[in-house]
């Protein structure tokens, strides 16, 4: 047990825990000695003890009973003094508060305030910490608070507060916006780009590009940067988050524009050319045409070709026989007739008339 009588407080605990033990309680003694000496130990010094070992120390302290008058100052006749004694519990219970108002002032300072009083001082000044942050960067960022809140509202503190908090810092361009809104033949093109939105104002708005891309980030960080930019954007802007696009090996094809870069029913051959003029086209559908005419059923005799694309074909099968009608239904208990007569009804071919008996 190593020797702790007359050192501080705090070296004696450092020295008790280096040498492997703990200290299991501290007892306050009236003395006039400086605040928060050791007077006693236990074990003494010199006493073999095993590795943790719990020990009491003993520091001196002045009682709260001199703020009282003078006849609860005094010992009974066995030199003890209840209220003393009473007292001495409400030190103990109120001294990690004494202790901790010895020392307010640190508490001020992000460099010396305690870890758990870090997310507190940050309140203060509306400062949002992340818990997997190393001290020392939360320790920075609430020195230099007052300092980025005078860039709030501007391109660099938004950049700045977007790469604090996921690493990337983004590209924000002023004054774009992705769509021009809804106006055939000016700005937007049928199945391109028709997009209905209310009139934007360019001079309130902006984009944020972030340099990864939209699969490489998880919900919650795509939550948090539309976070960020609510908080530091001004309240009269609206953004548009744009996200990096991977590039594919793959050329991406245009949309289709009927007459321009595409014909309905052409172009489907390996060659894969496209339909650019007037002229080209009529060759291809003359070649198609040429190659289709020997696929085509023969027309039944009587039936000519019809050129009119609202005429319908000319029918190729025969049509399906007409069903009986009502009136000649089979009844029950006369099946035999009538199903004969419906059958000679569906029947096409003539039959001849029955032979007479002789």
């Amino acid at each position: 047990m190593p020797e702790v009588i007359g050192l501080p407080l705090r070296k004696a605990r450092l020295l008790i825990e280096n040498a492997g033990l703990k200290v299991e309680a501290v007892t306050f003694m009236e003395s006039y000695d400086e605040r928060d000496n050791v007077l006693s130990q236990t074990p003494s010094r010199g006493k073999m003890v095993y590795t943790g070992d719990q020990v009491t120390l003993g520091i001196s302290r002045e009682s709260y009973v001199k703020w009282l008058p003078t006849i609860y100052q005094r010992n009974d006749v066995n030199g003890k003094n209840f209220v003393r004694d009473i007292l001495w519990v409400v030190q103990h219970l109120f001294a990690s508060v004494e202790e901790k108002l010895e020392v307010i002032h640190s508490f001020f300072d992000p460099y010396e305030a305690p870890e758990y009083f870090l997310p507190w001082l940050a309140s203060w000044s509306a400062m949002v910490l992340e818990e997997e942050w190393p001290i020392a960067k939360k320790r920075r960022l609430i020195k230099k608070a007052i300092e980025l809140y005078r860039i709030r509202g501007t391109v660099k503190g938004l950049k700045l507060f977007i790469s604090l908090f996921t690493g990337n810092e983004p590209e924000v361009k002023e004054n774009v916006w992705p769509f021009k809104g809804w106006r055939i033949g000016v700005s937007s093109e049928i199945g391109i780009d028709t997009v209905v939105l209310p009139p934007v104002n360019l001079a309130h708005t902006f984009v944020v590009e972030m340099p990864v891309s939209y699969k490489d980030l998880s919900p919650e960080g795509v939550i948090r940067i539309h976070e960020i930019i609510q908080m530091e954007k001004p309240a009269s802007t609206q953004y548009y988050l744009r996200f990096a696009v991977e590039d594919k090996p793959d050329e991406l094809r245009e949309f289709m524009v009927i007459g321009t870069a595409s014909g309905i029913g052409v172009g489907d051959d390996d060659d894969g050319e496209a339909i650019t003029s007037e002229e080209e086209l009529q060759k291809v559908l003359a070649r198609g045409s040429a190659v289709d005419a020997p696929s085509r059923p023969p027309l039944p005799e009587g039936a000519e070709l019809v050129d009119d694309p609202f005429t319908a074909a000319p029918r190729q099968r025969k049509p399906l026989p007409r069903a009986p009608r009502a009136d000649n239904a089979p009844v029950e208990g006369k099946e035999g007739n009538q199903s004969t007569t419906a059958i000679d009804a569906v029947s096409d071919t003539p039959k001849p008339p029955p032979k007479r008996k002789r």
